[in-house]
């Protein structure tokens, strides 16, 4: 089975304060149209906007509300401060976490190694978040490669355009069997079932969570057809939420959608001629 994980947003009240109950209901939203999972504190979710003190509040609304089919995110540069938010978010029931690598100080492969070794103490399965566009770097292949065989990390979520590349990193699946690799483009989502991929880890669902609900079962029953004119849907969804400044666009398609979850917090500002293009986009297919 292809898993369809939401790249959530963070709900902002008027005031800027996290809404955790506007995520309560992004949860509840996306979970009745099918995804399997959620992706929390990312990129989409403006992990790098968020206090210690409101990383512990999400996760803990998180957990209360999906449990299991929460993956939350780490994303921090040293060994000892993500270690700490590691053990928090287990202390209260976490079952999967993700990180960046450390971004700022790049350490050598051996850092890297134990810094994701450090991670797995916990014992929940720990992915890497591999976006070589932010973080300015690919993270080795064979480096993830040994870390599966040492069942350090159960996975990872990698963000590309290349399907090489991706092709390249589902070798980590010789390794070890049950590693898991997740397409982080919207644009892929079809093409990546032919590399290797267990699935999305998807923007779009946020909003949209039916047609890449339709993608996916399109192609798991065969019908290619239905599957690719899925996937031009989805891309297009994809494309006009990702101009600008992101994710600005990913909360004004939920706003249409009838989900209020604020707006990006500043300096990220929305676009008037954005919007309208989300609106149409939206329009033209029938959400």
């Amino acid at each position: 089975m292809k898993h369809i994980i939401v790249a959530n947003v963070t709900p902002f009240d008027e005031k800027g304060e996290v809404d955790l109950n506007a995520l309560k209901t992004l949860y509840e939203f996306d979970l009745k149209r099918g995804v399997t999972g959620f992706w929390v504190m990312g990129t989409t979710g403006e992990l790098n906007m968020l206090s210690h003190e409101e990383k512990l509040k999400i996760a803990k609304v998180s957990v209360e509300t999906a449990g299991d089919k929460m993956i939350l995110g780490i994303n921090e540069d040293s060994t000892y401060l993500a270690l700490r938010l590691a053990k928090e978010y287990t202390d209260m029931g976490a079952t999967a976490i993700f990180s960046l690598p450390p971004i700022y100080h790049r350490p050598s492969e051996q850092g890297l190694f134990r810094f994701f070794e450090a991670l797995s103490k916990p014992g929940v399965p720990l992915y890497v978040y591999n976006i070589p566009s932010y973080t300015g770097y690919l993270f080795p292949l064979e480096l993830t490669k040994k870390l599966a065989r040492e069942g350090i990390i159960q996975g990872m979520k990698y963000t590309t355009n290349d399907l090489v590349s991706f092709y390249q990193f589902s070798t980590a699946k010789e390794e070890a069997r049950d590693f898991k690799l997740f397409i982080g483009s919207e644009h892929l989502i079809l093409p990546s079932f032919m590399y290797g991929s267990d699935g999305a880890v998807t923007a779009v669902a946020n909003f949209a969570p039916e047609l890449v609900r339709a993608l996916v079962d399109s192609y798991e029953s065969g019908d290619w057809r239905k599957a690719i004119e899925y996937q031009l849907m989805v891309s297009k969804l994809g494309f006009a939420v990702g101009a600008g400044d992101y994710p600005t666009g990913v909360k004004i398609a939920l706003r249409y959608r009838g989900v209020w979850v604020g707006r990006a917090r500043a300096p990220l500002q929305e676009d008037i001629n954005q919007e309208a293009v989300i609106y149409s986009k939206l329009k033209e297919l029938g959400l």
